[in-house]
């Protein structure tokens, strides 16, 4: 028994890497479009405020849409080391990272997004601008 114990552990130093690598791949396609889908969403807010984001300063949206460039280029340079591996090496883009990369740029964005519109100018009451010309009638005399 001991010796079938022994020889499974081994087996499974090997197969488990195996197993791993195969469900890194067959996983890898779907988080590459959802991290593209994560910064086409993000890059259209940015280049389009409309009027839900247009209060936010230009140089703010700059920084989202320079953070979408950068994990578009780091995609592109791993997918393309990626595909130059053969299947039985360790794999360079992991799902672990593009998760990861992704939820960055989101927690970035979003912090950036939620900035509060600025209150609209308040409106004086009538009996405030009659307080205040009361007051100016009164100094000029």
């Amino acid at each position: 028994k001991a010796m079938y114990i022994e020889k499974l552990e081994e087996l499974r130093k090997v197969g488990d890497a195996v197993t791993w690598r195969c469900k890194e791949s067959s996983m890898r396609a779907e988080w590459i479009q959802a991290v593209t889908g994560t910064v086409s969403n993000y890059r259209a807010v940015a280049t389009n405020p409309g009027e839900k984001f247009g209060h936010i300063a230009a140089e703010k949206l700059e920084k989202i849409l320079a953070a979408c460039v950068e994990l578009e280029k780091w995609l592109k340079d791993t997918r393309e080391q990626q595909d130059a591996l053969p299947k039985h090496e360790k794999p360079v883009l992991l799902c672990a990272d593009m998760e990861k990369k992704s939820q960055d740029l989101a927690q970035m964005a979003d912090e950036v997004l939620k900035e509060p519109k600025p209150a609209p100018p308040k409106e004086e009451t009538k009996e405030e601008v009659a307080q205040e010309e009361t007051k100016t009638d009164e100094q000029t005399k």
